[in-house]
């Protein structure tokens, strides 16, 4: 019950935040409504838990392992990202990238300070998940989120939240190293010729993820997987794509799935009937 209610909310949210890179060109508002949005669904998500509690202790660990951690993660990652945008410091490529290098040492020095919980979590061990994920427990030698005091103890174990935390670093680290690599990479190409200075993608992301799909499927690049070619995008057109997985489910509930493709081909064939005249 819980699992299928889950996953239909957990799609609308990333509808939802998919909408908003359509919606929203600027960052710091986007990100905002994208905060929003995640409490908005997180809280959907605990009136369900509420009316339709877990019974069991396999259901709690569930829910508190599996599901609750996802919608957290999305919360906690936007919200890094809207302190990150406000507080990038105004300045070159150079400054950029020394301020996202030292924010992904402190993101370093979370993961540092959580290393056993962390290799427990990517082990996908299972033998602490009673202490970890069962409501109502506290061992003080496993180090528990102090926070946990102060949650609502229906809907928080101790460690759901520690969880929700690594997930988000995890995102949060992959953003970084992405967009360091994007800023350094668009300083070379500037340097090595002014011509290719404003060759950015300038239509929406969807957009470009529309293509990309189609490239995949057609073989335009040989048998490169899917994911290669969305980096290689990324590179050539200095954009970060996000989730591109979440984008194409979002695109196949759209009531038309190829928009961006459609408006190019009647532009297409609007220059071939000029040529023609």
């Amino acid at each position: 019950m819980l699992t299928k209610f889950s996953d239909r909310l957990y799609a609308d949210l990333n509808r939802d935040l998919n909408a908003l890179v359509l919606e929203e060109d600027q960052l710091i508002k986007r990100y905002e409504r994208s905060i929003h949005a995640c409490v908005k669904y997180l809280k959907k998500l605990k009136d369900h838990c509420k009316t339709n509690d877990p019974g069991t202790p396999a259901e709690e660990i569930l829910f508190f392992k599996t599901i609750k951690p996802k919608f957290k993660s999305q919360l906690i990652y936007y919200q890094s990202l809207l302190n990150l945008e406000v507080r990038k410091p105004i300045g070159d490529c150079n400054v950029i990238a020394d301020y996202l290098r030292n924010e992904g040492k402190v993101l370093h020095h979370f993961f540092e300070s959580n290393l056993s919980f962390y290799q427990y979590v990517r082990t996908h061990a299972t033998y602490l998940d009673d202490y970890y994920f069962v409501r109502g427990n506290y061992d003080v030698f496993l180090d528990p989120d102090q926070c946990v005091v102060d949650f609502d103890p229906t809907f928080s174990t101790t460690h759901d939240h520690k969880l929700a935390q690594v997930l988000a670093t995890e995102l949060l680290q992959e953003y970084i190293d992405h967009t360091i690599q994007l800023v350094t990479q668009k300083d070379g190409i500037v340097q090595l010729d002014a011509d290719f200075k404003d060759f950015d993608w300038k239509q929406t992301k969807v957009a470009l993820i529309e293509l990309i799909y189609c490239w995949h499927e057609t073989e335009a690049f040989g048998k490169k997987n899917l994911k290669s070619i969305v980096k290689f995008i990324e590179k050539a057109f200095n954009i970060s794509l996000g989730n591109f997985y979440d984008t194409f489910d979002w695109l196949c509930g759209r009531s038309s799935p190829t928009t961006y493709i459609d408006e190019m081909k009647e532009a297409f064939m609007i220059r071939i009937q000029k040529r023609l005249k």
